[in-house]
């Protein structure tokens, strides 16, 4: 890391909400009605979208598996209804355990803070109202897919949260759970800490590939808060190489 941090931007679905599931449901059901049936994990490693998207690719990439010629848009129709469908049968929506304490930490530090998500701006809102956010990041600080030309992979959203915030990309650390967005906050010139959900090894090895400065297992890990210290602060005495899967690490 080459500038001190002074804001951090946050990916939404699977980042601080853990709604991955839901998209992973949906995507299976409309990959069904597309005529292609595949569990979580084959999609995992025959749509190489199928985590973090853009879902127009993803629905490409269903439909290059299909015999059916359904066409993309409506496979993604399809997943995004299921999706609505499923999001709207919980009662609640809660944000992943830790979460509160690292924003805490980072409003200690006067660190501005903003949500950069490939979700429609009104789906966006609705689930951080729900998950009982919307009050810390409000309508205003929330990048959405209508607000750019491209989604992530494409540095657009991470650039568009730098600038709403007020600092050079680099000056702005990204939380991602997906190594699209990692992608996209790296091509932004922003230093990433990747919090993901899924567990697969072939998957976690591509973070590293993808150039994120850190990655935890997830929000409560050991350490973790001590390392934001270390990075909000540019101690370059907080990097490691070599580190495991499991607690906290940075890539020098």
């Amino acid at each position: 890391m080459t500038a001190r941090i002074s804001a951090a931007a946050f990916d939404l679905d699977g980042t601080l909400v853990d709604l991955e599931r839901f998209h992973h449901e949906a995507w299976l059901a409309a990959a069904r009605q597309a005529g292609v049936e595949l569990t979580r994990e084959e999609a995992l490693h025959r749509l190489p979208h199928f985590i973090g998207g853009p879902d127009p690719q993803v629905a490409e990439e269903i439909a290059a598996l299909s015999r059916n010629a359904v066409p993309p848009a409506e496979t993604l129709a399809a997943k995004q209804q299921s999706f609505d469908d499923l999001i709207g049968s919980v009662d609640e929506i809660v944000p992943r355990a830790g979460v509160a304490a690292v924003l805490d930490l980072l409003c200690a530090r006067d660190i501005a803070v903003a949500v950069g998500t490939a979700t429609e701006r009104g789906t966006a809102v609705e689930i951080l109202r729900r998950a009982g956010l919307l009050a810390l990041f409000g309508p205003a600080r929330v990048v959405a897919a209508q607000d750019v030309p491209r989604l992530k992979p494409a540095p657009d959203v991470y650039r568009a949260t730098a600038h709403l915030l007020g600092v050079p990309p680099q000056k702005q650390l990204v939380f991602e759970d997906s190594v699209t967005g990692a992608d996209a906050a790296r091509a932004a010139g922003s230093p990433v800490l990747a919090v993901p959900t899924v567990r697969d090894p072939g998957y976690l090895r591509r973070f590293e590939a993808a150039g994120v400065v850190a990655v935890v297992e997830d929000w409560q890990a050991p350490g973790l808060l001590s390392l934001l210290d270390r990075l909000l602060a540019d101690d370059r005495r907080a990097t490691t190489d070599g580190a495991t899967w499991g607690a906290a690490y940075v890539r020098a």
